[in-house]
């Protein structure tokens, strides 16, 4: 049986305790990898970049909108944890914590996004800075007041401003506690974390109209920031958890600290928002097929002619069916090597549903199509997570040991 499975616990001996409080020594080799994926990425994207500006600008989104998922996702899951008081959560949080806490890398990586929206309507992604046919004039001409330049990087600066924030307000709250265990930090979170909670839907919902639903004007869907929102909290989870596997494994995180009760209840979060993906994502498509309104219907009609509905069809299992069947068994969800295996799975049904969502609007009738102007800006985003997540294991523990939660976490059971 795999080291990661439920297994009784063992019998206690003299084994000293592991020091929870050390820094991991594991940041320089994810560091190695992420300024290895860095480089390449960046060496592709430059050449997608003086080859086809527009076509790189839309992969481009692609990688930012990958890693905005799992850092904001990472940052979501931190504060529900803490406006639960959930107890089984407090061994691993620091997960979460460590991929949510380059949010102002990603600020500073949203910029070139923004200077599309700024600068050249000729070569911008966003179609609402110089539409082309009568349909898009008037899409623009109505949602006018909304989509224009000024709003667009108001609404971006306030997005990032609440989301830094807040990231320092956890994270930082977390590190402070490993040096002092004040209660008194885990009630400050505790109170705020509703706070941003509410802020956190308000803010997904229109940073997805503003940069992704925004890539088609003339559509819109009232659901479609629940749908970015499934596939974010969806993809933070299978990041926590293959970033728990690794350092459990890798002996970072002490195995006797991660139970099985603690794996099952990741593994039941991971099949719960992959049911409701699938909810929300056959919700949109019904709705819209069944009321056949012309305006709607476009968005869906792209997707499904000149080679996408491959794709589309493609989509569907990769991010429901054949997880929902994975995630099924009690026995996969309680082990912590297959889920993270199912996880690295999920995480590629995120880069197909991003390509689904953005790259029909480059592409168009001529049919799908994938090549380095796509991977590259993944690879980079990618490395600069890994960076940031390097960076984060040599500064600190990776375990909340000062937690006033920490004791009865490492006891939890599911009952």
């Amino acid at each position: 049986m795999s080291d990661d499975a439920t297994t009784p616990a063992a019998a206690p001996d003299a084994t000293p305790p592991a020091d929870l409080s050390a820094t991991s020594s594991g940041g320089g080799k994810v560091t190695m990898i992420g300024g290895g994926l860095l480089a390449f990425g960046a060496i592709l994207s430059g050449i997608a970049f003086s080859q086809d500006g527009n076509r790189f600008g839309f992969g481009y989104m692609i990688g930012f909108a990958f890693v905005w998922a799992i850092v904001l996702g990472s940052l979501f899951f931190v504060a529900l944890q803490h406006a639960t008081s959930s107890v089984w959560s407090v061994v691993l949080r620091r997960v979460g914590e460590m991929l949510a806490s380059p949010m102002i890398l990603l600020a500073i990586l949203f910029i070139p996004l923004a200077l599309t929206a700024l600068l050249n309507p000729e070569t911008t992604i966003f179609p609402w800075r110089n539409p082309t046919t009568e349909m898009a004039e008037h899409a623009v001409h109505v949602k006018g007041s909304y989509l224009n330049e000024s709003g667009f990087i108001i609404r971006t600066l306030l997005f990032f401003a609440i989301w830094i924030f807040f990231t320092w307000f956890f994270v930082s709250g977390s590190l402070k506690q490993d040096g002092g265990g004040k209660e008194s930090l885990t009630e400050r979170m505790r109170r705020f974390s509703p706070i941003f909670l509410i802020l956190f839907g308000f803010t997904v919902t229109f940073a997805s109209f503003d940069w992704l639903m925004s890539l088609e004007p003339n559509w819109f869907s009232t659901i479609y920031g629940v749908y970015v929102f499934g596939g974010m909290t969806l993809s933070a989870l299978a990041a926590i958890t293959i970033g728990l596997h690794l350092l459990k494994r890798n002996g970072k995180i002490a195995p006797e600290l991660i139970r099985g009760d603690h794996v099952y209840s990741l593994g039941g979060l991971l099949f719960a928002f992959t049911c409701f993906w699938g909810y929300i994502a056959f919700s949109q498509f019904m709705l819209i097929w069944y009321a056949n309104m012309p305006e709607e219907t476009v968005y869906f009609t792209k997707r499904l002619d000149h080679g996408w509905g491959g794709v589309t069809v493609a989509l569907a299992f990769i991010r429901f069916v054949i997880p929902f069947f994975m995630l099924l068994s009690r026995q996969t969800k309680m082990n912590l090597g297959r889920l993270a295996g199912i996880s690295a799975f999920i995480l590629f049904g995120q880069l197909v549903d991003l390509y689904w969502l953005v790259m029909p609007n480059y592409f168009g009738a001529d049919g799908p199509g994938l090549g380095y102007q796509e991977i590259g800006p993944v690879l980079l985003f990618s490395g600069v997570l890994l960076l940031a997540v390097g960076r984060f294991m040599g500064r600190h523990a990776m375990v909340a040991s000062k937690d006033p939660g920490f004791e009865a976490s490492k006891q939890f059971h599911l009952h």
